[in-house]
């Protein structure tokens, strides 16, 4: 499974690389992010998901900041940002993730982190969560591209 969470970066680059410069900030859903922010989103949220982390080894049981993404997206100007270096960002953070969850043990993935509404979640539950959110913005973006290429004549 982490050799799966490792891959993420690499499939938003790999799909980087094929996106339109002017789709980038193409709404297609209303209520949910551009391709730019997606990518801008990725990248700062590693940073919290290596904390998460890092808690839950290290002071088991702890509260985990929230991380609201809109306010975020408001914050730090997700829209603005260059999602080249966002997702050169977002690469470098999920390595340094990958690198310190190598030195994860068996009982380490068991260690729990509390979350800002009270819950009580294992380092597994939320490396899952993560992987599924990683999903859900690929499929995002994957569906950008597939608007694009089902306007091509």
């Amino acid at each position: 499974m982490l050799k799966a969470f490792s891959l993420a970066p690499h499939v938003v680059e790999r799909m980087l690389r094929v996106f339109p410069l002017d789709r980038l900030v193409d709404r297609i859903e209303r209520d949910r992010y551009t391709a730019r922010e997606v990518i801008a989103h990725l990248a700062d949220y590693e940073q919290f998901v290596l904390e998460a982390f890092r808690m839950a080894k290290l002071r088991p049981g702890g509260t985990i900041e929230n991380y609201d993404p809109d306010q975020r997206s408001k914050d730090h100007h997700f829209a603005e940002k260059d999602v080249y270096r966002e997702a050169e960002v977002f690469e470098s953070r999920r390595l340094m993730t990958v690198e310190f969850l190598q030195s994860y043990t068996e009982e380490d993935w068991t260690k729990t982190v509390t979350t800002p509404s009270g819950r009580s979640i294992t380092a597994h539950e939320f490396f899952t969560a993560i992987l599924a959110h990683d999903m859900e913005h690929v499929d995002q973006l994957s569906a950008y591209l597939a608007t694009e290429v089902a306007t091509i004549s």
